[in-house]
């Protein structure tokens, strides 16, 4: 059976699915459960913007997710949320991130030239915004391509967030995407080029 949700303004149910992300959609489109693709595209240069290599970029270090959310100490009256917390975890527009685990894979292959990146911030749905106390979601983004064989997460304490996270809010339905391209630098980071918006194929995914 493939799973069906029309509606984002809750947690999707939390099911065993192959590919990294349990599948919320906002218009009820069927999502085909298969085995994920490991290929992947670089743009060619014909198809870049003019001068974009020299356009204004922030550099964000990239970092294992498995680390990232190891279980830490909450601040003074909150409880900490993590990518795998059942029932009140982190919960995007594309759906449910898969345990740390299994998105370990996707981190390990580096990246020639330049292509285009999704950023969206996390979906509210702590019980502060339904009228609780004691979680909070925390504003980490999503960062993945078309067909999530690159997936990472920026969290708020992280640098080069904040200039992430104003490119989403800017967009109306809060989901930004940028050209960018993975450098070694003391490890992986990613080259991101905040001033020009990919457009027709190249976004919209």
């Amino acid at each position: 059976n493939v799973p069906t949700w029309c509606s984002v303004s809750r947690a999707p149910p939390d099911l065993a699915l192959p590919s990294m992300l349990h599948a919320v959609l906002p218009h009820c489109h069927r999502l085909a459960v298969g085995a994920v693709p490991r290929s992947f595209c670089t743009l060619a240069e014909s198809m870049l913007p003019a001068g974009l290599r020299a356009s204004r970029h922030i550099n964000v270090r990239l970092q294992s997710a498995s680390d990232q959310f190891q279980p830490k100490e909450g601040r003074r009256g909150e409880k900490p949320i993590g990518v795998g917390d059942r029932g009140a975890g982190l919960v995007y527009r594309d759906g449910r991130p898969a345990s740390s685990a299994a998105l370990d894979s996707r981190e390990q292959v580096a990246r020639d030239g330049v292509w285009v990146v999704k950023i969206q911030p996390p979906l509210d749905i702590s019980s502060d915004s339904a009228g609780g106390i004691g979680r909070i979601t925390p504003a980490t983004l999503l960062l993945s391509d078309r067909k999530w064989t690159f997936v990472r997460f920026v969290k708020e304490e992280d640098e080069g967030h904040f200039s992430l996270l104003r490119c989403t809010l800017s967009e109306d339905q809060q989901v930004a995407y940028r050209y960018v391209e993975e450098f070694q630098d003391k490890g992986p980071m990613l080259k991101v080029y905040m001033d020009a918006k990919p457009e027709g194929d190249h976004a919209g995914f």
